[in-house]
Order: structure tokens, then C-alpha cells, then sequence
């Protein structure tokens, strides 16, 4: 009988510090929720404990959200074994960042190349580039001239290999700017893909 009720005050208690630990403890975090999560990366993992998911420095030194596949990439033939982990770059399928103090946003294909590149110069002037297997074939955006800078106001649509552009030419004129259209065809048929 003496154990019963030795074992049982000890529930008892066990029971009571329970509860005023959980009332302490919530009472005090209410007031006062953590303030700052120190990390230097963050990772989503799949059932199977893949990183599917990174938010971090990659290693091209870019911070990143970054997501990668279900389905691992290996390395080509003959380059060792698979490449793993979304802090390599040709793993990302879609990432999201900062280069340089310059916003990105990158999407790739299974093969690791990159397909379609969206981001803000040095000046803030947006660009996007859409590729293929082959390389660009699509660039949208402001073009920077031989020596870049904030005034650089020219834009185009242009389709490559160099076949087509449509875009706008920006000049300064007595203290005024002006912009003129522009446009250029190719007649004569471009090899594809370019050698």
C-alpha cells in the first residue's frame, strides 16, 4: 500500500509541474515571442530526406530560395558520382535571390541549363532572357551601351540568332529626352543552331 501511494503522489506531482510549467512557460512567451531564428541555410526535405527546397548562400556565393526535384540529377559520366544538394547551382530548378545586391529569378531545365533569366541591373533596369538547349533565343528588356550606366534608356524585343528587334532608342536633346522607335528584320535565313 505504501508503494501505491508513493507512486501515486509522484504522478500526481509529475501531473502538477506539467501544467505549471506549460502555464509559465506559455505565459512567458506571449508577452515576449522569439524575436530573431539564426541559421545559415533552411532546408525542405521529401518523405525520403531529400532537400527539395533551400533557402541559404548557394555555392556561386548568391542568397537564395531556391527549389530543386523529386528526382535527383546525377552527375555526367565519367564526373564522379551524384551531384547532391540545392546549393549547387545546376540543381535548381527555380530560384529566387540576390546577386550582388541585384534581385533574380531563375528557372532551369532537367539538365541543370538555365531556360529563363529575369533581374535588375546595376541601375535597376529590368531584363528577362528565355533560352533554349542551344543558348538565348528571346531578351526583353533595357539594353546597356559600351559604358553602362543609370541613363541607359534603350529597350528591345529581340529574337536570336540576331533575326529580328523591335525596341526604342533614348536621347538627350537640350535638356530634353526623346525616344524613337526602331525595328530590324533578317530576310536571309540564319543556320539553327548557330555553329
Amino acid at each position: 500500500m505504501k508503494n501505491i501511494v508513493i507512486v501515486a503522489a509522484a504522478m500526481l506531482a509529475g501531473f502538477l509541474g506539467g501544467i505549471l510549467g506549460t502555464q509559465l512557460t506559455g505565459a512567458s512567451r506571449q508577452g515576449h515571442p522569439d524575436q530573431v531564428i539564426r541559421a545559415r541555410s533552411f532546408e525542405l526535405v521529401d518523405e525520403a530526406g531529400r532537400a527539395i527546397s533551400f533557402w541559404g548562400v548557394d555555392n556561386e556565393n548568391n542568397a537564395v530560395l531556391a527549389f530543386g526535384s523529386h528526382r535527383p540529377r546525377l552527375a555526367p559520366a565519367g564526373r564522379g558520382g551524384p551531384r547532391l544538394g540545392l546549393s549547387e547551382l545546376r540543381n535548381q530548378r527555380a530560384s529566387i535571390g540576390v546577386i550582388d545586391d541585384s534581385p533574380f529569378l531563375m528557372l532551369r531545365g532537367a539538365d541543370g541549363r538555365t531556360r529563363v533569366r529575369m533581374y535588375l541591373s546595376d541601375f535597376g533596369k529590368p531584363f528577362l532572357l528565355m533560352e533554349d538547349e542551344t543558348g538565348p533565343r528571346i531578351s526583353l528588356g533595357t539594353e546597356q551601351s559600351d559604358t553602362p550606366g543609370p541613363q541607359d534608356n534603350d529597350w528591345s524585343l529581340a529574337f536570336y540568332p540576331e533575326v529580328a528587334r523591335i525596341g526604342l532608342h533614348a536621347e538627350k536633346a537640350r535638356g530634353q529626352t526623346y525616344v524613337q522607335g526602331g525595328m530590324f528584320i533578317r530576310k536571309d535565313k540564319v543556320r539553327y543552331p548557330p555553329e
